[in-house]
C-alpha cells in the first residue's frame, strides 16, 4: 500500500496541474515558420493566455534564436528568443524577445520579454505575451527541429550527389523531414565549407562554417548561397540548419527548405571518404508496434489548409512522411476527418481524402476504415486510397493513423471538419434571419450568393416575423432569392437528439441534389424552432432556403428588437459598446507610410474599438490620404450619436487601380454604434480585395483623449464578443 501511494504521488507530482510543460496551449500555425513571407498575421491582436507549445505541421517545434528576414514568419516583423533556451534544470526563465527591421538589423525592436520553460520529452513552452503594440505587425516565430529519441546518425534518408552540371535542382520544392546523409555513388560526401562553385542549380548552398567533431553532438551551422559572383549574399544567409557529426567519417544534416529558388545542398567532390554500412541500415522504419494508447500518444496536426472550405492551396499528402498516430485541429479547435462528401480541390489539394463509413464509439477499440476521394462532377467516391486505423478518445475526439495515399491519386490531401463544443447552449445564442427573399415560394430575384457572407455561429431562421425552418424537400431552381437553392437533405431531428449533421443539396433544372454543398449542424430546440450552423456554400449563386410558413406548427412572433434593425441577436441583453476587441495599432492612423497591411487576411469577428497609443480613434469621415495599405478604407457618413443606437454606414476607398476616392463595391457596409465616454465601436468585416484595411483618423481627429487606466473594469475585458448578424459584401 505504501508503494502505490508512493506511485500516486509521483504521478500527482509529473501531472501537476500547475506545471506548465503538462498545460499548454498547442499553437500549429504553418505561417509562424521563419520561411514563410507575408500573411497579414499580427500578434498584437491575439488574446494570449496561459501557456503554449509550437508546432509546425504537427512536429516540435521552437522558437527562432536566430536572425530572421524582414516580412517573415507570416507578419512585418518577425519576434525572436534573444538568448539562448533553457535547460530542464533551469526551469521557467524569462527571456528577452527582439525583432528584426528591414535594414536586416535583427534586433531593432525590442518586444515585450516572455517566460520560458524546457520539458521532458525535449520540448520548450512558452507563456506569450502581447507584442509590445508600436512594432508594425509583428509575429512569433518557429523553427521545426525533429525531436527523434533515435540518434541521427543511424536514422537518416540517403540523398544525391551534386557534383553534376545540369541545372534546375531546386531544394525549395521538397518536403524536407528529418536528417540527411550525404552519398556519391555509395561514398561518403558532405557539404563544401568554402564558396562552392556550384552544383546543379542556379544558387548553390554551402556550409558558413566548419564541421563538427564527435564529442561536439548537435551543432547549428549557418547556410549561405552563392549567386552572381557573392558567395553569401544577404537575400540568402538567414537559413540555419543542424548538423553532427557521426562514427564512421560522416556527417550528417538536418536539411529544411531553401529561401528561394532554384537552390540546392552541394556536396564538395573532394571530401569524399570510403562509407561502411556494415552496422546501421540506410533508412530506419518504424517496425515497434507502440505499447502506449494512441488516445494520449499522438502527433497533433493542425493545418488550417485542411478545412473543407478551403481550395487549393498546392498541397500533396503523398509527399509527407506520415508515422504513428494524428489527432486533428483546425486554427486551435478539436478537428475530425470528413465523414461527407467533399468538393472537387478543396481541403488544400486536388483530391479530397474522406473518411469512408463513420467514426468508432470509444467501445470499440481500433478499427479500420476505407478512405475515398471525390473527383470532379461530384464524383464522391471515384478514388479509393489506402486504409487507416481510427480510435475514439475519452474527451469527444479522434486519432487516426495516417498513412500515405494512393500515389496514382491526383495530389490528396486529408479533409478535417471543426465541431465547435460551446458550452454555450445555442438554443439561446444564435443570430436570427428574416430574409423575406429566401423563402421557398419566392422567385422574384436570383442575385443573392450566400458563398459571400462570413458565417459566424448558430442561426435561427424566421419568415414575415414568423419562426420557420428549412425545406426537407426538393426546391425548384430560381428560388429562394437564388438561383441554386439550398434545402435540407435529410429530417430535422428531436430535442432528444441534440446537435446532429446533415447533408445539403442545391437543385439545378431536374436534378434536386445536382450541388451537394457542405454538410451543416442543426438542432432542435424547446419551443419547436431549430438552430442551424450554417457554413459558407462551396459555389455561387447559391442560398439557404426558408420553408412555406404555411406548414410549420410554430408562429411565433417576431419581437420588435428583431425588426428595429432587420436583424439582430437572439440576446439583446449584450452591448457592443461593453462587448468588443481593442484595436491599438498605430500603424492604420493615416500619418503611417508604408502599405503591406491587408485586412483580408485576418478572420473579423463581432465589434472592435479603434485606439492609438491609449487614446481613442475613430475611422475618417472623408478620403482618408492613406494608412498601412494600398487601399485606404473610410466611412462615407458621420458617425452617429448615442440616441442613434446601431446604424449601418457605408464604406469607400481611397487608392489602388481605381485611381483616388471611390465606393468599389457599392453596397459595402459595416455597422457603427457610438458609447458612452465618447468613442466608437465598429462591426468590422473582410473587405472585398486586398491590400486594403480599416483606417483611424489622424492625431488631430482624435475626439477624446481617454487613457486605458480610466476605462471601467468592463471594458478591460477586451475580446468578449456580441452575437451579432454580420453585413456583408
Amino acid at each position: 500500500l505504501k508503494c502505490l501511494n508512493f506511485l500516486f504521488l509521483i504521478f500527482l507530482s509529473t501531472n501537476s496541474s500547475f506545471d506548465p510543460c503538462y498545460n499548454y496551449t498547442a499553437l500549429d500555425d504553418s505561417w509562424r515558420d521563419i520561411h514563410t513571407n507575408y500573411r497579414g498575421h499580427d500578434d498584437t491582436r491575439v488574446e494570449w493566455k496561459g501557456w503554449y507549445r509550437l508546432y509546425l505541421q504537427g512536429k516540435s517545434a521552437q522558437m527562432s534564436e536566430w536572425c530572421t528576414s524582414y516580412i517573415s514568419c507570416g507578419g512585418v516583423t518577425p519576434l525572436m528568443l534573444r538568448g539562448s533556451h533553457p535547460q530542464i534544470g533551469d526551469g521557467i526563465v524569462t527571456r528577452e524577445v527582439i525583432g528584426s527591421h528591414w535594414s536586416f538589423s535583427c534586433s531593432y525592436y525590442k518586444s515585450n520579454p516572455i517566460q520560458v520553460k524546457a520539458c521532458p520529452g525535449n520540448y520548450y513552452v512558452y507563456k506569450l505575451v502581447k507584442p509590445d503594440i508600436s512594432i508594425p505587425v509583428p509575429s512569433y516565430c518557429a523553427v521545426s527541429f525533429s525531436n527523434s529519441t533515435i540518434d541521427p546518425c543511424y536514422s537518416y534518408t540517403p540523398w544525391r550527389a551534386t557534383n553534376q552540371s545540369w541545372y534546375y535542382v531546386c531544394d525549395q520544392a521538397f518536403e524536407w523531414s528529418g536528417w540527411y546523409r550525404l552519398l556519391y555513388y555509395g561514398m561518403n560526401i558532405r557539404m563544401p565549407e568554402v564558396c562552392s562553385s556550384g552544383c546543379s542549380t542556379v544558387i548553390s548552398l554551402w556550409l558558413n562554417g566548419s564541421h563538427p567533431q564527435i564529442q561536439d553532438g548537435i551543432v547549428t551551422r549557418q547556410i549561405c548561397g552563392n549567386t552572381g559572383g557573392i558567395c553569401c549574399s544577404s537575400s540568402y544567409s538567414t537559413t540555419s540548419i543542424r548538423v553532427k557529426a557521426c562514427p564512421g567519417n560522416f556527417s550528417v544534416y538536418e536539411f529544411i527548405k531553401p529561401v528561394s529558388c532554384i537552390s540546392a545542398y552541394c556536396a564538395d567532390i573532394t571530401t569524399l571518404t570510403p562509407a561502411n554500412f556494415s552496422t546501421t541500415g540506410v533508412i530506419t522504419t518504424e517496425t515497434n508496434i507502440s505499447i502506449f494508447d494512441p488516445c494520449y500518444n499522438y502527433t497533433a496536426l493542425d493545418n488550417y489548409w485542411r478545412d473543407i472550405h478551403t481550395y487549393y492551396r498546392g498541397h500533396d499528402d503523398t509527399r509527407v512522411e506520415w508515422k504513428g498516430w494524428y489527432r486533428l485541429y483546425l486554427q486551435g479547435q478539436s478537428a475530425q476527418m470528413s465523414e461527407w462528401c467533399t468538393s472537387y480541390i478543396s481541403c488544400g489539394g486536388v483530391t479530397p481524402l474522406m473518411l469512408r463509413g463513420s467514426h468508432p464509439q470509444i467501445g470499440d477499440g481500433i478499427v479500420t476504415r476505407e478512405v475515398t476521394g471525390s473527383r470532379a462532377y461530384d464524383s464522391c467516391s471515384y478514388y479509393k486510397s489506402n486504409p487507416i486505423q481510427v480510435k475514439a478518445c475519452p474527451g469527444n475526439y479522434y486519432v487516426y493513423k495516417l498513412v500515405k495515399p494512393d500515389i496514382s491519386i491526383p495530389v490528396p490531401s486529408y479533409c478535417a471538419v471543426s465541431f465547435r463544443n460551446s458550452t454555450i447552449d445555442p438554443c439561446y445564442s444564435y443570430t436570427a434571419l428574416n430574409d423575406t427573399w429566401r423563402s421557398s415560394t419566392d422567385s422574384t430575384t436570383n442575385s443573392h450568393c450566400d458563398a459571400n457572407v462570413n458565417w459566424v455561429g448558430w442561426y435561427r431562421l424566421f419568415y414575415q416575423g414568423q419562426s420557420a425552418k428549412m425545406p426537407e424537400s426538393c426546391v425548384s431552381s430560381y428560388r429562394c432569392g437564388t438561383m441554386f437553392p439550398i434545402w435540407l437533405n435529410g429530417s430535422h431531428p428531436n430535442v432528444q437528439d441534440g446537435v446532429v449533421v446533415r447533408q445539403t443539396c442545391a437543385s439545378q433544372g431536374s436534378d434536386c441534389c445536382f450541388y451537394k454543398a457542405f454538410p451543416i449542424q442543426v438542432k432542435a430546440c424547446p419551443g419547436n424552432y431549430y438552430v442551424y450552423e450554417f457554413v459558407q456554400p462551396n459555389f455561387c449563386y447559391a442560398a439557404y432556403c426558408t420553408g412555406n410558413v404555411k406548414h410549420l406548427n410554430a408562429c411565433i412572433s417576431f419581437s420588435l428588437s428583431f425588426t428595429a434593425a432587420s436583424t439582430t441577436t437572439a440576446n439583446p441583453g449584450y452591448d457592443p459598446c461593453s462587448n468588443y476587441t481593442v484595436l491599438d495599432q498605430p500603424w492604420r492612423a493615416t500619418n503611417a507610410s508604408w502599405n503591406l497591411v491587408c485586412d483580408q487576411d485576418f478572420e473579423w469577428s463581432g465589434w472592435y474599438r479603434l485606439l492609438y497609443y491609449g487614446m481613442n480613434i475613430r475611422m475618417p469621415e472623408v478620403c482618408s490620404s492613406g494608412c498601412s495599405t494600398n487601399i485606404a478604407l473610410w466611412i462615407n457618413s458621420s458617425h452617429p450619436q448615442i440616441q442613434d443606437g446601431i446604424v449601418t454606414h457605408p464604406i469607400c476607398a481611397n487608392g489602388g487601380d481605381f485611381g483616388s476616392c471611390y465606393c468599389p463595391f457599392g453596397t459595402t457596409s459595416i455597422r457603427v454604434k457610438a458609447c458612452p465616454g465618447n468613442f466608437y465601436v465598429y462591426e468590422f468585416i473582410k473587405p472585398g480585395q486586398c491590400l486594403s484595411a480599416y483606417c483611424a483618423g489622424i492625431i488631430s481627429d482624435i475626439s477624446s483623449i481617454q487613457h486605458l487606466n480610466n476605462w471601467s473594469h468592463h471594458h478591460r475585458n477586451q475580446h468578449k464578443y456580441v452575437a451579432v448578424i454580420l453585413l456583408f459584401f
